[in-house]
């Protein structure tokens, strides 16, 4: 299993402010992974694209490292 750094996730996440209400998301870890909590649904939306966009790239980098240090000798 992949172990992604949520915390990093979690922070970049919760650092950002609706424009609509200025309030803040936050990120709640579930049985499934994890959940947006946000003032409104356009707002969850857009957390919900930057948190899967940034979870790809985490796990990019994960499995470049796994992969580089599978071939060394």
């Amino acid at each position: 299993m992949l172990d992604l750094n949520y915390d990093g996730i979690k922070k970049e996440i919760e650092s950002e402010v609706c424009e609509t209400h200025n309030l803040h998301p936050e990120l709640i870890k579930t049985d499934e992974g994890f959940g947006i909590k946000a003032c409104c649904e356009p707002f969850r939306e857009k957390m919900v694209e930057k948190s899967g966009k940034m979870i790809e790239e985490e796990t990019q980098k994960i499995l470049e490292k796994m992969l580089k240090n599978m071939f060394k000798e």
